[in-house]
């Protein structure tokens, strides 16, 4: 089984390439640009234009929350970062998802205000902090459920803290609280994510 990872430093395609770490699994890992990833070759592979995408023998598997699961039903056996069933991958699996769909997106339209460019100034300025705060009460909530539990999913520590992990790296004007910054200090301490870090020529600033 071969596998290629398509990614952009410091993006949420370093999830899958800490997790690929975090397994022992052999990839090739391919950086990309922006420009890159909407050029006819990569968009032949994936026509959304995006990363994370990871070639398994040939075959496209897009969205990282897809192949993360995937990585993790084939490679972690244990279940230590993925539980296999019931209530505890249920959690795992909101988490991760969390993440995933609702943090990560949010973040996302901080990012592409620089796009809107039929706004004036003051316009784009409240729209930006309309959605600041709202990714703002997101970390709020991971917050509060970390005060509550180790880890995002409980007690154990999940795919979705290391995704979490990826996403407060982003430099979004927000205030990370004392238990977000608990868990992504710890998560980024990991031999693979400071591997990863080392690959993609990422500082890591978010747990300072």
């Amino acid at each position: 089984m071969s596998y290629q990872l398509y990614y952009k430093p410091g993006a949420c395609s370093m999830a899958p390439h800490v997790l690929l770490n975090e397994l022992g699994v052999a990839f090739e890992g391919t950086e990309v640009t922006i420009d890159q990833m909407k050029s006819p070759e990569f968009m032949k592979l994936n026509p959304r234009g995006q990363i994370p995408l990871l070639i398994v023998d040939g075959e496209p598997v897009k969205e990282g929350a897809a192949i993360m699961t995937y990585l993790l039903d084939t490679h972690d056996k244990e279940g230590k970062l993925m539980p296999k069933s019931g209530l505890p991958r249920a959690k795992a699996l909101e988490w991760l998802a969390w993440c995933n769909s609702s943090l990560h997106p949010a973040c996302g339209k901080v990012f592409g205000l620089g796009k809107l460019t039929s706004l004036d100034e003051k316009a784009t300025e409240e729209l930006k902090k309309a959605y600041v705060s709202q990714v703002q009460a997101l970390w709020d909530e991971a917050d509060a459920r970390l005060a509550k539990t180790k880890y995002l999913a409980g007690d154990t520590l999940t795919v979705a803290d290391i995704l979490l992990s990826v996403i407060a790296n982003w430099g979004l004007p927000v205030t990370l609280g004392a238990n977000v910054k608990r868990v992504i200090s710890e998560v980024s301490k990991r031999p693979a994510y400071q591997k990863t870090l080392a690959t993609e020529h990422v500082e890591y600033k978010a747990a300072a």
